[in-house]
């Protein structure tokens, strides 16, 4: 037997199956892609024209950007945060999928032209508004108000004496300030950069808003309408909540450092919660007593935190993509939204069990009316926002509403 041949022999062996256990895995890639569908889609299309398409790119340079953005010389939170929890296999294997998919244009799935359902006062308790990103508006329930805004409405909040709406525009780095009786426009504000979410205090005398570009939340002074302040925090602030006192408030790090901690007092972010076990902390909501806090992620996770200890109790597994979230004024229940989906998940927070409700596609927002028994929901991919009852799970109604609605604002549930 020649030495010679044996040993390249064995060396090109032992090559083969390194490249054949190194190879792209286009089936685990889709498996994978589950986690990006709440932005790109599932079959790469970008949901909104913030988020590119990835169907069609050429495989080695998005092996390239995942990996600038793992690194941190290409510079974006929430991709730092989805990116940082991928292997190299994973980062093969979704370039390896997103690649061999076609690129062209999304099929339209807005099915509202036959809805006839009209919101009422019974499952409208309490004035109730929601923000439509495309449509740049912000509608006004049970009446179905319009009132037009700026680019790309997004968040929004209400103050608890129901005076005034707030809702972000990250496309022009402002806040529209409306009366909320009128809809007349009170102020356009200027703040940080990419602003998200805004929280009214709950003396109604600031509003908190997370910008996510700048890594820092504007104080707005309510009575003046402008911005007093700017607390400095980590990567990726996304949205914030107060707690009932308002001596502290509660930020998601969307950049992956986990839930901020800000002494409203002082005006300064005093410590950072971690929340393992998720990716990319997004939105948030807190127990009726306070002490816990659940966490939704960028992912298919909500992180159940408690806020004494500062562990993750657990982490419960949701739909895909990112959405809202919201514990309903009684405390029974945390129910979440999830973009890249068809599905709401509703938390009982005794049992930590979970029910699905399919509602429809691109569930968002998620607020519960006060008497928490009504649950709103914005489809943004129906244009539809969808109005569950929470004692039969079920949906109730479907109302037709303007072109992406995002989020949803009530009066007596900030």
């Amino acid at each position: 037997m020649n030495t010679k041949t044996s040993g390249r022999g064995l060396a090109l062996l032992l090559m083969t199956l390194t490249t054949t256990a190194n190879a792209a895995d286009i089936d685990q890639g889709k498996i994978k892609a589950a986690a990006c569908a709440g932005c790109h889609g599932i079959n790469g299309i970008g949901l909104s024209e913030e988020f590119p398409n990835l169907a069609g790119q050429k495989e080695a340079y998005l092996v390239k950007q995942l990996k600038a953005f793992k690194n941190g010389t290409r510079i974006n939170p929430t991709m730092k945060a989805m990116a940082s929890s991928l292997s190299e296999q994973n980062i093969d294997n979704l370039a390896a999928y997103f690649s061999s998919l076609g690129l062209s244009a999304p099929s339209s799935s807005v099915t509202n032209a036959g809805l006839s359902d009209k919101a009422t006062m019974t499952e409208f308790p309490e004035v109730t508004f929601i923000s439509m990103k495309k449509s740049g508006t912000v509608e006004a329930f049970p009446q179905q108000v319009s009132w037009q805004g700026g680019p790309n409405m997004l968040y929004n909040a209400v103050t608890a004496n129901g005076k005034m709406v707030l809702s972000t525009s990250p496309s022009s780095n402002s806040v529209y300030i409306f009366d909320a009786k009128s809809g007349k426009q009170l102020a356009i504000v200027k703040v940080g950069k990419a602003p998200k979410g805004v929280k009214v205090s709950p003396d109604d005398q600031f509003a908190y808003v997370s910008n996510q570009g700048s890594a820092d939340v504007s104080v707005i002074d309510l009575e003046r309408l402008l911005v007093v302040d700017t607390i400095k925090v980590e990567e990726g602030p996304h949205n914030a909540r107060f707690t009932k006192n308002g001596e502290l408030a509660y930020v998601t790090l969307q950049g992956g450092a986990g839930i901020g901690v800000i002494d409203t007092k002082a005006r300064k972010m005093i410590k950072v919660i971690p929340t393992p076990g998720i990716t990319g902390p997004h939105n948030l909501d807190l127990s009726f007593d306070e002490r816990t806090a659940y966490v939704r992620d960028f992912v298919h996770h909500v992180a159940v935190l408690d806020l004494i200890s500062g562990e993750v109790k657990k982490v419960i597994t949701v739909g895909n993509g990112h959405g809202g979230i919201d514990v309903t004024p009684d405390g029974l229940y945390a129910a979440t939204a999830a973009i890249g989906d068809d599905i709401v998940s509703v938390i009982n927070t005794k049992t930590l069990a979970v029910k699905n409700i399919t509602v429809g596609n691109g569930p968002h927002g998620i607020r519960a009316s006060k008497d928490s028994r009504w649950l709103y929901v914005t489809l943004t991919k129906d244009n539809v926002v969808a109005v569950i009852n929470l004692e039969s799970m079920t949906v109730e109604k479907k109302i037709a509403v303007g072109e992406f609605p995002f989020w949803v604002a009530v009066q007596g549930n900030p």
